[in-house]
């Protein structure tokens, strides 16, 4: 695993890492769906999408998650970069295992990252604002690093992979509203994912499927 701090010497070269240079590590202008990791006593990582607006960093959580109050609590997250399917449904719906973390350390912290990303960045959260339903923080990087391994097998475009992040989206709110309509988009991304997406696609589908009770 490699790592590198803002503006740091690694291997006798110095990487340049700031609020405005997300864009090297994949971060860039909208709304970029990562794998948020949380939790210095018991890890925690649910999908959350890290808002890059008009130079801001910011993230938005929802009240009474494990993320909001583990943010509310320890001011920082990590953003795990993921291109697992299988990995962002089980992220959304259940609690992952401990031994799918690992740790590195950041101001003296032991901060959970999770094996399976192929890069993270730890943020640091800012000027926190509470509204009826949800906590917005600003987000300032204080370290960042890459896996290796799996830097080196990154995945191309694939319909199918967004279309399991549709669906899962979806599967969130129709859990929460009961709304038949969303019901249909699962379905509609699903024919999407068997077409387009491989086995770990389709694995992705038949869990969120089983979650639901479809």
């Amino acid at each position: 695993m490699i790592e590198f701090l803002p503006k740091c010497r690694k291997n006798g070269n110095e990487f340049e890492f700031s609020k405005d240079d997300l864009s090297s590590f994949g971060i860039k202008e909208g709304i970029s769906e990562t794998i948020i990791s949380t939790g210095l006593e018991s890890p925690n990582a649910a999908p959350i999408g890290i808002v890059v607006k008009n130079k801001r960093t910011f993230v938005r959580l929802f009240k009474g998650t494990h993320t909001w109050e583990n943010v509310s609590k320890e001011k920082y997250l990590a953003a795990n970069i993921v291109y697992d399917p299988l990995l962002f449904v089980r992220s959304t719906f259940f609690d992952l295992e401990p031994s799918e973390f690992d740790y590195v350390p950041v101001h003296g912290l032991s901060f959970p990252i999770l094996k399976l990303a192929s890069a993270w960045i730890v943020f640091e959260c800012t000027d926190l604002k509470n509204t009826d339903h949800a906590l917005v923080a600003d987000l300032i990087p204080v370290k960042a690093g890459f896996n290796e391994a799996n830097w080196k097998s990154l995945s191309v475009p694939n319909r199918g992979f967004n279309a399991v992040l549709e669906a899962t989206v979806h599967a969130t709110r129709y859990q929460f509203t009961g709304d038949e309509k969303y019901l249909e988009l699962i379905r509609h991304y699903e024919s999407l994912a068997s077409k387009c997406g491989g086995e770990n696609e389709k694995k992705a589908m038949k869990l969120l499927y089983e979650v639901l009770g479809l």
